[in-house]
């Protein structure tokens, strides 16, 4: 029996994040209120307390509970770190954003983090969370530092530069793109977007359509 109350409770206080994301994203952080979880949760006032002692705890469970987004899409990759870095790194780029734009749930992310929420001091700060939901830029490095030891890249090639232009470019793209997403369809135009931020790295050559865009 204790095991099973252990169980729902565990259960519960998923359901009051999963219904915090929702309305946090829908509402903006600062508009909702612990009632407005509780109800969209289907659960008492009193229950919320139970598992938090304020928005900004629950708020902050949201974030220590999410993956990485390398993570997030690492089965929907078809290319290992063996293959061509160039492709690698388009893959990786494309996938992100496909994701982005079908995951529901990730786009609630987003759009909180983006224009939902004004950050306080009892809240984990908007730059930890970029850290670690966000693009690995470790990882991107590794790719463009073996692709001009690979001649892929054309020297000379500033790493640091490209990476905050990366960082600029992607962050842009969907903060533009969640402000109204009827604009442009992501997903299909994603390759075409990747395609055009690496073009200004200086490619020696085009990598090849890797990935395929849905009709």
């Amino acid at each position: 029996m204790a095991r099973k109350t252990k169980e729902d409770a565990l259960k519960t206080r998923q359901q009051l994040i999963e219904a915090a994301i929702a309305q946090f994203s829908t509402r903006g952080v600062a508009s909702t209120t612990l009632t407005d979880i509780a109800d969209a949760a289907g659960v008492t006032r009193g229950a919320i307390y139970w598992h938090f002692t304020s928005k900004s705890e629950i708020f902050n469970a949201i974030w220590e509970q999410q993956l990485p987004l390398c993570d997030l899409i690492h089965d929907q990759l078809s290319l290992t770190l063996n293959d061509d870095p160039l492709c690698v790194l388009r893959e990786r780029f494309i996938v992100a954003l496909q994701y982005i734009s079908r995951d529901l749930r990730q786009r609630s992310l987003l759009q909180i983090l983006y224009h939902k929420c004004e950050f306080n001091n009892e809240m984990t700060s908007e730059c930890e969370i970029r850290n670690r939901i966000g693009f690995n830029y470790q990882n991107v490095r590794a790719l463009l530092e073996k692709g001009l030891s690979k001649g892929i890249i054309s020297p000379p090639l500033n790493i640091d530069m490209t990476l905050i232009v990366f960082h600029g470019f992607f962050s842009g793209l969907i903060k533009n793109w969640l402000m109204n997403s009827e604009n442009f369809n992501l997903y299909q135009q994603a390759p075409a977007l990747v395609d055009n931020i690496l073009a200004t790295l200086n490619i020696t050559r085009v990598p090849p359509a890797i990935y395929p865009v849905a009709s």
